[in-house]
Order: C-alpha cells, then sequence, then structure tokens
C-alpha cells in the first residue's frame, strides 16, 4: 500500500512539474526510518547514559530498541526525558510497555481526545492488558493526567464506564 502511494505521488508531482509549477527538492526523501547516521547517534548516546538498564524487567525488548523502533528521530526527546527525569523510563501501567515520556510524548504530538482511542488504536494497550487490569492499574490515573490534564478525571471516568 504505501510504496503504491508513493509511486502515485511521484507520478502526481511529475504532472505538477510539467504544468510549470516548480516542486522543492523533488528527491528529498521525506517518509521512512531515519538514516544510519541518527540510528547510531541515538544508540551511542542511550548507551552512554545506560538507558537499557533501566528496562523494566517485563518488558519484551530494550528501551533503546523500543524507542528508536517505535519513535525513531523522535526518541532523542525520550532520552533528554530521561536524562532530567529517570522516573520518566518507569513503566506507567504494568504489562502494557509504555514509559512516563512516552505517554507525555503521545499527549504532545497526537490529537487524543478520549481515553479508549489511546488504549485500544493508538497503544495497542487494550490488546495486550485486559480491561479489568486497566482499570485496577494505579498509572491509569497518572496517565489520564498527562494525557487530559484537567480533564483526566471526566475521560477516566468515560472510559471506566463504557
Amino acid at each position: 500500500k504505501l510504496t503504491d502511494c508513493l509511486n502515485v505521488g511521484d507520478e502526481v508531482a511529475q504532472w505538477v512539474q510539467r504544468l510549470g509549477v516548480t516542486v522543492p527538492a523533488p528527491r528529498n526523501r521525506w517518509y521512512g526510518e531515519p538514516g544510519v547516521d541518527l540510528r547510531d547517534e541515538f544508540r551511542l548516546q542511550a548507551r552512554l547514559m545506560e538507558l537499557d538498564k533501566l528496562t523494566d524487567p517485563s518488558s519484551s525488548e530494550p528501551l533503546s530498541e523500543r524507542f528508536w523502533r517505535r519513535y525513531g528521530e523522535s526518541a532523542f526527546g525520550l532520552l533528554e526525558r530521561i536524562r532530567e527525569d529517570q522516573s520518566c523510563a518507569d513503566l506507567l501501567i504494568e504489562n502494557a510497555e509504555y514509559t512516563r515520556c512516552e505517554i507525555e510524548l503521545a499527549a504532545r504530538r497526537e490529537m487524543i481526545v478520549k481515553l479508549e482511542d489511546f488504549m485500544r488504536r493508538r497503544s495497542k494497550i487494550e490488546l495486550v492488558v485486559r480491561r479489568e487490569e486497566l482499570a485496577r492499574a494505579p498509572g491509569l490515573r497518572e496517565a489520564c493526567d498527562i494525557l487530559f490534564g484537567e480533564q483526566a478525571e471526566e475521560r477516566l471516568r468515560e472510559y471506566l464506564g463504557s
């Protein structure tokens, strides 16, 4: 699907150029994972700060691998948050494999308006943790505080009531 979309986009850009419109940086790669140099720099920074020692024992992969795979270049911001406050590497909800700083990132860059949207579609947490366990999870309230601020209590009630 993605390859088809990219190919169609290239064709459209060619047609637009034929109509006399200048296409800025037509060879510029704007999609996909960042380059090897950036990945290596991320791995170096993660290794120097011993990020993987902060990985929760219940996690399926080291934080450095997960952060890069999920967030690419945005993972540098996660390293910065953890340097500021090491508790940002803590899992908020047991077995969910989402750290405090990952939820902070989601709050900043996603337009999450309902907790169910985050739990089911954006994070897939509901696919790995039973709803009953989530309802009892102490970190669920903190996740709501991070995601919704003043609306946290309302969003939590809405989620638990559905």
